[in-house]
């Protein structure tokens, strides 16, 4: 059950909706908390009853932990001690859903041992609810968590419009929005706003998404069973993929925060507009911008911290400096970020890309180089994001690799196929070309919603939007807007698509 099927829409949202008003009405917030967990698990056991009790046994342990690192926090050795086994179980149980084919794939590569896949269930947003709790942990270790009710806990990890791909929620963004609340569950500016962010979500995914998917499907597919590439197609192509997962995620992410602003919770905003970045670094400030700030948090800058206090300390030279304080730990940030993705070598070398452009554009401000006029900048970004996406979407580096090298003029160098992939290039072109002038000319979500700010985050101190700029009314021309998008969504849905974050 997703967000954009039929089931959700007529059965599932409308019933959980009308439960969350009458717990509400019955036992107010504290009431609402434990409702909504249970309401969460119900939306998980549609996968499997296997799938939920994994999410309730990690919800249970890690509950469980968290408690105990908490009680312990003065007793520094036995709780980092606590924290580790921790970790490195939530690592285990990722590790052996989500790696152990890979594992076995890159053992008999390399050994030539002739393993079997085991036969496992990949769990529906395990990389996103271990990382939420992976996140509970360790602020519960540093003293910045204070210890939650258990239902409200198994609310944070569980709350359904994120719990399958994100975003990345904090325990503070949480439980800081579960306080002793007295504002009412219904109010007509939340269902108004609400269903607007939520519907706005749902035609990017069913009619963007959904509609420029078949075009990259089909030069991923043919490249990978053995048809060539012309330069346009190779193009072509990587642009609808880079459109589609925009549309597809951003939609996504627009649903889960219009989903929790109609339950009465907050959550913290995961896109703004990453494809009008002028740079690399910009680019992840914008796109899945929860999971930039976890392994900002987490990983990279204690890293960057610990590193740089080394090289003050050995007098290291700039150059030394930069290549341990600030190179080295956005590589290995962002190859670990590119592996949480995904089993497979194109995850890693997706990380990899992303860590090393990440190391120049770090280096290109530590070294005080020219700044690039933003026409530039906006180039090169986007050369770098196309094609690290080409080798996200692939499903192995050889064809990743020949699409980049018709991209980029190099196909030459390839031994000649056989065929070629025949792409509609009169509809395609078309396509590309009305959703760029969207993605880039249009205002986002948040920017449209801006008067009635939905998300977690602090809203922006500017909020005076431009005399040209999409706004969102209560208004009657408002209203009859976003009745035709809704027909025009609830139209274009065709089957089962599932969000491609999902497999994450």
């Amino acid at each position: 059950m997703t967000f954009n099927s039929f089931e959700f829409l007529l059965i599932f949202f409308p019933g959980a909706y009308i439960g969350f008003l009458l717990i509400h009405k019955i036992g107010g917030w504290r009431a609402v908390y434990p409702y909504l967990a249970a309401v969460s698990l119900a939306f998980y056991a549609h996968w499997s009853l296997l799938l939920v009790t994994v999410l309730a046994t990690s919800v249970l342990c890690n509950y469980a932990v968290g408690s105990a690192l908490i009680e312990l926090r003065e007793r520094k050795h036995l709780s980092k001690i606590l924290l580790l086994l921790a970790v490195a179980g939530n690592i285990g149980a990722l590790g052996y859903f989500k790696y152990t084919n890979f594992l076995i794939d890159t053992t008999n590569l390399v050994a030539g041992t002739g393993f079997s896949h085991l036969d496992l269930i990949l769990p529906v947003g395990i990389s996103f609810y271990t990382f939420i709790q992976i996140g509970f942990l360790l602020e519960a270790y540093s003293g910045t968590a204070a210890r939650p009710t258990f239902d409200r806990y198994a609310l944070f990890a569980t709350f359904f419009p994120c719990v399958t791909a994100g975003p990345l929620v904090l325990q503070s963004e949480m439980f800081g929005q579960m306080g002793d609340r007295k504002d009412p569950a219904f109010s007509s500016w939340r269902v108004m706003v609400g269903t607007t962010l939520f519907c706005m979500g749902l035609f990017k995914k069913v009619v963007f998404a959904d509609t420029i998917a078949p075009y990259a499907d089909q030069v991923f597919a043919g490249v990978a069973a053995g048809s060539g590439l012309d330069m346009a197609t190779a193009w072509t192509g990587s642009l609808c993929y880079t459109l589609q997962l925009y549309f597809d995620f951003s939609g996504y992410s627009d649903m889960a925060l219009g989903l929790g602003y109609l339950f009465g919770i907050k959550l913290p905003l995961n896109f703004n507009s990453p494809l009008k970045a002028t740079s690399i670094s910009d680019f992840w400030r914008r796109w899945h911008m929860t999971m930039t700030r976890f392994f900002t948090n987490f990983l990279f800058s204690p890293l960057a911290m610990k590193n740089t206090r080394r090289a003050f300390a050995k007098g290291y030279t700039p150059v030394q400096r930069y290549l341990s304080a600030a190179a080295w730990p956005i590589v290995l940030t962002f190859l670990i970020a590119g592996i949480w993705h995904g089993a497979g070598w194109t995850m890693v070398v997706y990380g990899l890309i992303h860590g090393l452009a990440l190391a120049v554009n770090l280096g290109w401000r530590e070294f005080k180089m020219p700044a690039l006029h933003p026409v530039v900048g906006w180039g090169l970004t986007m050369c770098v994001v196309v094609s690290g996406l080409v080798v996200f979407r692939a499903p192995d580096l050889a064809t990743a690799g020949q699409i980049l090298a018709s991209m980029w003029g190099l196909a030459a160098f390839l031994t000649e196929p056989a065929s070629f992939v025949q792409l509609d290039l009169q509809w395609a072109l078309p396509l590309v070309t009305l959703l760029g002038a969207i993605v880039l000319l249009m205002p986002n979500t948040q920017e449209i919603l801006r008067r009635h700010w939905v998300s977690s985050d602090p809203k922006p101190a500017e909020d005076r939007a431009p005399a040209w700029q999409l706004v969102w009314k209560a208004t009657p021309t408002w209203a009859f807007a976003t009745s035709v998008v809704v027909v025009l969504a609830i139209g274009s849905i065709k089957g089962q698509s599932t969000f491609l974050y999902y497999q994450f």
